[in-house]
């Protein structure tokens, strides 16, 4: 007769959010803009013209790609024309349970957050999402499909996939930014570093990314600066380290995009 001993570690208590979502462009509802959260995030894409932009990294999007994100990881949903957009989103917090979720933390910010599965998986993984969604049974049941879910993404492959699609240009100012967004940046100085015109970079990142040079730098800056703060970082080390020169236009436009100043941010962080 054999007998094993099974050790299990505790797990934390977690909010998990689904919802199916259809969507355009033009939706009054669709998130536009690039966020970062507190939570880690699953989006499934079912159907729509869409790419992912992760950090510096830009994915391509078929019915049936997978994007995880983890916190504080920087994402944007970018459409290329008015198709309706067919997906679910899962939102879960992770604290105390990270061990648990291999996918979203064993990997370098910005990586391997493309993921797929076989057409088999895939249908079981909706199946899962749509059951997920309608948020029905007992707890023991609900605990059952997530963690169902969990396990498919932890056998989900990391594809090889093509940039060939995004100019160069834009890839390169992108990866530049991120390395050097503590520095002082202009788009002259960028578009020299990747030996385009000032006019070119800006039409190719509002082409590829929907929105503008200077825009993509302040929005990549506050999200640096969520982050420093969420980690324990004072306010003027948020500012400084995220290239803000303006210590009071920090604040200003920290205020207007979360709703809050940094230091009330800083003081809900450190409460939890």
């Amino acid at each position: 007769m054999k007998s094993c001993d099974t050790f299990f570690k505790p797990i934390y208590p977690f909010e998990v959010k689904t919802k199916y979502i259809e969507v355009d462009s033009t939706s009054p509802e669709n998130v536009h803009d690039s966020h970062i959260h507190e939570e880690c995030e699953i989006y499934i894409n079912l159907s729509g013209d869409v790419s992912f932009v992760v950090d510096d990294s830009i994915y391509p999007v078929v019915p049936g790609s997978i994007i995880i994100t983890r916190p504080f990881e920087y994402h944007h949903c970018v459409y290329h024309s008015n198709n309706l957009h067919k997906h679910f989103w899962i939102l879960f917090s992770a604290v105390g349970n990270e061990y648990l979720f291999d996918a979203f933390y064993n990997r370098r910010v910005g990586e391997n957050n493309l993921l797929m599965l076989t057409p088999d998986k895939t249908k079981e993984l909706i199946s899962i999402c749509s059951e997920m969604a309608e948020d029905s049974g007992s707890d023991l049941k609900k605990y059952c499909r997530f963690f169902k879910l969990m396990s498919l993404l932890h056998d989900a492959d990391t594809p090889n996939y093509s940039t060939s699609a995004y100019p160069d240009d834009v890839l390169d100012a992108m990866k530049y930014i991120n390395d050097n967004l503590s520095n002082r940046l202009t788009v002259a100085e960028i578009s020299q570093k990747v030996n385009v015109s000032i006019n070119t970079l800006e039409r190719h990142f509002m082409r590829v990314l929907n929105v503008s040079p200077v825009a993509y730098i302040r929005k990549k800056r506050l999200s640096n600066a969520v982050k420093l703060l969420s980690e324990g970082r004072t306010v003027t080390e948020a500012s400084e380290k995220s290239g803000f020169s303006d210590y009071s236009g920090f604040i200003a436009l920290f205020k207007k995009t979360y709703g809050r100043t940094p230091l009330a941010y800083k003081k809900s962080r450190d409460s939890h």
